[in-house]
């Protein structure tokens, strides 16, 4: 389509993406999911530690992890400074790349999330005591939180996923 109009070239693109059955497009659904509303801390401010996230959510109940598959109720899944496991994805994901979480039936446990900057909760707020560390560099570290709702057998439970950034005071490098 070199002669065509760029917005000709757009729209021939989006119909031919949305037709088109084996990328799996038409399973997303590409809402916009306003339950959670993040109350602390505020997008890209400055923050100390400790430093308490919180957010308030509709129509979901935090029960925790009871082994029930209603999506309605679960838990809240926080990652900080990482991506949350994928749509479909369980919390046993997260440790698909290590041999000994595999061969153990108990992990990922709360320890093991952590660790990693994940963190499960049925409260609407989490504190944390330390921020991971950044890679060297200038002005303030970057950071941000994603939550997730998880199911009570921790599968991740729709696309919905809310973003938090913020920042904090950049820590020497010794």
């Amino acid at each position: 389509m070199p002669n065509k109009p760029p917005a000709l070239r757009v729209t021939a693109l989006l119909v031919c993406l949305a037709t088109t059955g084996g990328c799996g497009v038409s399973r997303l659904q590409f809402t916009n999911d306003k339950r959670l509303s993040f109350q602390a801390p505020q997008a890209r401010k400055l923050v100390h530690v400790p430093l308490t996230i919180r957010w308030t959510m509709k129509d979901f109940e935090a029960v925790g992890l009871n082994g029930s598959s209603d999506k309605g109720q679960g838990a809240f899944a926080v990652f900080v400074d990482r991506a949350p496991m994928p749509v479909g994805k369980d919390l046993k994901w997260l440790g698909k790349d290590d041999s000994g979480c595999q061969r153990d039936p108990r992990c990922p446990d709360a320890q093991y999330l952590a660790e990693r900057g994940v963190h499960l909760t049925t409260d609407t707020s989490l504190t944390l005591d330390v921020l991971p560390r950044v890679a060297d560099g200038v002005g303030d570290e970057q950071h941000y939180v994603n939550v997730v709702l998880v199911d009570g057998t921790g599968s991740r439970i729709g696309e919905s996923a809310w973003y938090q950034p913020f920042t904090f005071k950049r820590r020497s490098s010794s």
